[in-house]
């Protein structure tokens, strides 16, 4: 195999990778669990995609292990494209009513810091979510395309 010569469910990885980022920077802005929504989608079409191109080659993966391939090369840009999104909206809403909703929630007093500090372990636990979903839903679809 050339170098410049990759595996099809690569090179969909790639290509909705990017596509995917874009979605999840977009929907990212109205919140978190937008992003999980739209990572089922784009893992869908993911899976399918690397499924269909890797069908019709002598070498080709099953379709599971396609949209697994696939799904893990587009998971990164689409978690940093949905982190990316959900950072833009939070310091547009500002940590200071953040911060105040959280006091107001919990019932104790919590700083613009702890509140800041809060929603980036959240932003984080959200973008494993989004990739478990995004790999999964690809894994899945690329089994059921081959299956058909």
């Amino acid at each position: 195999m050339e170098q410049g010569e990759k595996g099809s469910a690569v090179r969909v990885g790639m290509q909705w990778g990017v596509f995917g980022g874009v979605v999840a920077f977009m929907v990212s802005l109205l919140g978190t669990v937008v992003g999980m929504v739209a990572a089922i989608f784009v893992g869908i079409s993911l899976g399918r995609r690397a499924a269909a191109a890797d069908a019709g080659r002598e070498d080709g993966r099953p379709g599971a292990l396609s949209g697994l391939v696939s799904g893990a090369v587009a998971v990164p840009i689409f978690v940093v494209g949905g982190a990316a999104g959900a950072l833009v909206s939070a310091r547009r809403l500002g940590i200071t009513p953040m911060a105040e909703m959280l006091s107001g929630v919990l019932g104790t007093d919590i700083t613009p810091e702890q509140a800041w500090q809060i929603y980036l372990l959240t932003l984080a636990f959200s973008a494993v979510v989004q990739a478990a979903i995004l790999i999964g839903a690809s894994t899945a679809s690329g089994a059921w395309a081959a299956r058909k």
